[in-house]
């Protein structure tokens, strides 16, 4: 559960706001249970996708590999303008929120986020989604991801793997190209590590290296699991990318619960 924090205006606008973001504020009264949180670190995964790093500065927030936050950002016509963001790390007792988007051309808020710095504030809420691992996991799990789709699903990998996994788990990941391929060297060295661990990248250029998948993700699939649904399918990716997976699944046989789907756009 997020932990709940009662704002008190008058004390918030006069020390910490600016004048200009009071009706910000306001509409965050007035809404869900929100907090600040500051950024304690930024850095570039690959030339579009930025990782921040948030500490929540009123209560801890515990939530499920796979689930998102919701940031209140100050921009657009009408702010706070909300966007959700997978968490791409696990909960830790350090509180770390680590987030992972890549810049849409002429995207509002990723590019008010592309301009955060150390030491900045955002408003929050958290945590939300159902993208998540039934626990115990008692048959093999297959995860899907495209782009920015990897994100709850490393997640969920740290997690998953952070105790013996019984079942066997693999990983299609398609990269727009190679540059773009981010958490890839985590990947393949979580796969080394774990023989119940299958990775399996492509790059949908073409660019990938020989030896690597040359193929797109719904094609691997195919060629991997045709016939079969004694797995639990996750896929993650733009509402274009899932569509045709999600048919393709009811032609296996799968039911409207029977497999999952999560989508960032």
């Amino acid at each position: 559960m997020v932990g709940r924090q009662t704002l008190d205006l008058s004390t918030e606008v006069r020390i910490l706001v600016p004048q200009p973001l009071l009706p910000f504020l306001v509409s965050l009264h007035m809404g869900e249970p929100t907090q600040r949180a500051k950024v304690t670190r930024a850095r570039m995964l690959s030339p579009t996708v930025r990782e921040l790093v948030l500490v929540p500065l009123g209560s801890k927030i515990s939530f499920k590999p796979g689930q998102w936050v919701s940031l209140k950002l100050p921009v657009g016509e009408r702010p706070p303008l909300t966007r959700a963001y997978s968490m791409a790390e696990p909960e830790s007792s350090s509180g770390e929120l680590v987030l992972a988007f890549d810049r849409v051309p002429g995207g509002l808020g990723s590019g008010y986020l592309s301009s955060v710095k150390e030491g900045d504030e955002l408003i929050l809420a958290a945590p939300y989604g159902n993208f998540t691992v039934p626990r115990p996991l008692t048959v093999d799990l297959v995860l899907v991801a495209r782009f920015t789709g990897i994100v709850p699903i490393r997640c969920i990998l740290r997690e998953l793997f952070e105790s013996p996994v019984s079942c066997q788990v693999t990983l299609i990941y398609g990269s727009p190209t190679q540059t773009e391929q981010i958490y890839h060297d985590e990947l393949q060295e979580l796969a080394a590590r774990h023989k119940a661990f299958r990775y399996l990248p492509t790059v949908l250029d073409g660019s990938e290296p020989a030896g690597e998948e040359r193929r797109t993700e719904s094609e691997i699939l195919a060629s991997l699991w045709q016939g079969r649904k004694d797995f639990l399918p996750m896929v993650c990716g733009t509402k274009a990318f899932i569509r045709p997976l999600k048919t393709y699944m009811l032609e296996l046989g799968f039911g409207r619960k029977e497999a999952k789907f999560e989508t960032y756009d």
